[in-house]
């Protein structure tokens, strides 16, 4: 006699295999009730009194219109004992079911089972069959989990329709429906993983959001034509820079153009939705770009840095970094929003920048009581080699959701070359993906074929909304390549001769979008074109602008920064100081036990001789005076906040 191997109450953790392990008792359940056991008897006669008892039966012309009481966020049936007695046995209750025998009740019970096993199977493992590789380097295999034939259908199967009580969208769809609905849905241009969050209200906006009016036909004729402008402009920069400065390094962001696409996306959203302040981070492959066509630093400024020219203005000291290092920040006008942007200077050691930008994002959160942390916004863009291998990343994430760190979520971005210098993900790391480090705060993981620009904006701003909404991590895995080497003086093609065999064939992301558009009837030849000139013109303007350029500010000095200046020698030091008044009133405090409290007798000679110290004034150590220090900032008005091992 089989045994139930969960509580039926607890569906929750259901995977596909456990709902294959229900199918199989109720198709036994059905040639012979006794089989199973009491329990599963009452679950699937529980179920067998959703069938409806009236004649209302008839409208559908497939067979009747049998109600299954199913939970909308676990997908499964469940049982639902209003509808009947649990002590009705099924056939009493299929004699009244418009004329079907117990068997065709039974059956049709049972494909509805199988048909929401299946997309549930799709949610769960559907990315596994998306179309994400620009390249195709790697043809995805069919999972057998996303195959209508483990669950019990046939091909003959394909025409019949199958009640799903709106699961989709669709009420009574044909198994061909389905599998077309989930294939377009889950495994299409976008691969989703949420499932894994154990949130069910997160959980079911996304799954709402995803299964609702997705990407396609989503934006209109002049949101298209905006997309395409972001990538032609980030393509034609790339382009530039490549002719005018052969050989030199730049960090290109070729072949992952649509990042910059999917930047303008988020900010539009962001600024739509409350956003202020937007503080980014990231490493070198894109961030000339990032500077230019989103933050809105002058191409003049950039081309003179190539020139070798000093980034710092003579009145301002700087750090005397590569331009592929520095940082700068400005004020965008977002639809009437004024929006501050900011990037974050970072070394050469790729993820070093994470904990500096979370840091900076609480900071301004605090420093403008944002409790909300709806205002201040931290993004970080990742190389996936760098987010997958590197310990700073999951320190950053794990930091994310405690208290006193919090920042209401960060928006991760991965510029996934699907190569690590000059290493093959299969050799880099044992995840399926490079994201899979961020699994383990729950975070959503949004991966998107880069040479679909549309379906990258569309996740883009599935992401920002999230974000706000739930104010917690979200991760956008943009799967592109790198048309050119780790920097613009490698030879790729020595250590990757297959990859950039195809890479050399492969049109760029702006001529694939464009063509698509075209196509469609959305711009014509001449329009695309158009937009290539008028850039190209501009960035030959800016270029002539660049061999007379001279900084007169720095970049990074804006906002609430402006006018700042370095300190001459003897300002320096400043003038820290305070009153002794004040110190001895610290330091009584420090010493003081609240009324009532049951001290350890330890902790209480340790304050008994921190008072003599402080009333003495001999012989005061390292930690007493870090504590006075602390405590005349707090008597200041400064917030100080400790943490770590040390405190």
């Amino acid at each position: 006699m089989s045994q139930p191997l969960f509580d039926l109450n607890d569906t929750r953790s259901l995977d596909p295999s456990a709902l294959s392990y229900i199918a199989g008792l109720y198709d036994q359940y059905t040639r012979s009730p006794a089989s199973v056991s009491a329990e599963w008897q009452a679950y699937f006669a529980d179920m067998a009194g959703n069938v409806s008892n009236s004649n209302d039966l008839t409208g559908a012309s497939w067979a009747g219109n049998p109600i299954i009481a199913y939970d909308a966020d676990l997908d499964i049936p469940t049982p639902a004992s209003a509808k009947t007695s649990k002590n009705k046995p099924a056939a009493d209750v299929a004699t009244v079911s418009g004329g079907f025998s117990p068997e065709q009740v039974q059956q049709i019970r049972l494909n509805s089972i199988r048909a929401l096993m299946l997309i549930r199977a799709y949610r769960v493992r559907g990315h596994l069959e998306a179309s994400l590789d620009p390249l195709n380097l790697t043809k995805r295999e069919p999972h057998p989990e996303l195959d209508y034939k483990t669950y019990g259908f046939s091909d003959a199967d394909l025409d019949q329709r199958i009640y799903i009580d709106r699961v989709l969208g669709l009420e009574q769809p044909t198994l061909r429906q389905i599998v077309a609905t989930l294939q377009q849905t889950y495994a299409g241009k976008i691969g989703f993983e949420f499932m894994h969050m154990q949130d069910p209200e997160a959980k079911s906006w996304l799954q709402e959001r995803i299964e609702g009016k997705q990407f396609h036909n989503f934006f209109d004729k002049k949101q298209k034509k905006a997309i395409l402008n972001n990538i032609t402009k980030a393509e034609v920069f790339e382009q530039f820079l490549h002719k005018k400065y052969v050989g030199t390094k730049r960090f290109g962001l070729d072949g992952g153009e649509s990042t910059i696409a999917a930047l303008e996306e988020m900010i539009h959203v962001a600024a739509g939705m409350g956003v202020r302040e937007i503080i980014f981070g990231m490493a070198h492959r894109g961030r000339l770009n990032v500077l230019a066509n989103v933050l809105g630093k002058s191409f003049s400024a950039i081309f003179s840095e190539f020139q070798g020219v000093s980034a710092k203005p003579e009145d301002v000291q700087g750090s005397g970094d590569v331009k592929y290092h520095l940082g700068t920040s400005n004020d965008r006008d977002i639809d009437g929003a004024k929006v501050h942007l900011s990037l974050n200077p970072n070394p050469s050691h790729l993820e070093a920048v994470d904990p500096v930008v979370v840091g900076k994002v609480r900071a301004k959160q605090d420093q403008l009581k944002d409790t909300t942390r709806s205002t201040v916004m931290g993004v970080l863009l990742h190389g996936d080699a760098a987010f997958a291998g590197q310990g700073l990343v999951a320190e950053t994430l794990g930091l994310s959701e405690l208290k006193g760190y919090r920042t209401g979520g960060t928006i991760h971005f991965i510029i996934n070359n699907q190569i690590g210098f000059t290493t093959s993900p299969a050799n880099a790391r044992s995840s399926p993906y490079s994201t899979d480090v961020a699994r383990m705060i729950q975070s959503p993981i949004f991966h998107v074929n880069g040479d679909d620009p549309e379906a990258v904006c569309w996740v883009s701003r599935l992401a920002t909304e999230y974000r706000q909404l739930f104010h917690k991590d979200v991760v956008v895995d943009i799967i592109c390549y790198r048309r050119f080497g780790h920097n613009e003086s490698d030879e790729p093609a020595f250590t990757q001769p297959r990859m950039y065999a195809a890479i050399a064939k492969q049109p760029t992301t702006r001529a694939v979008y464009a063509d698509a558009l075209a196509k469609e009837g959305t711009l014509n030849a001449k329009e695309v074109q158009a937009l290539v000139d008028d850039f190209t013109s501009q960035l030959e303007r800016d270029f002539e602008a660049s061999k007379t350029y001279k900084p007169n500010k720095a970049d990074w000095l804006e906002g609430v920064w402006s006018g700042l200046t370095t300190a001459s020698e003897e300002e320096r030091r400043g003038n820290t100081a305070v009153s002794m008044d004040l110190l001895k009133q610290v330091g009584d405090r420090l010493c003081v036990v609240p009324d009532g409290f049951d001290l350890n007798p330890k902790i209480r000679r340790q304050l008994e001789a921190k008072q003599k110290m402080l009333d003495t004034g001999a012989g005061i150590d390292w930690a007493t005076a870090e504590a006075l220090a602390f405590g005349t900032l707090m008597a200041e008005g400064s917030p100080v906040r400790l943490s770590g091992q040390d405190c």
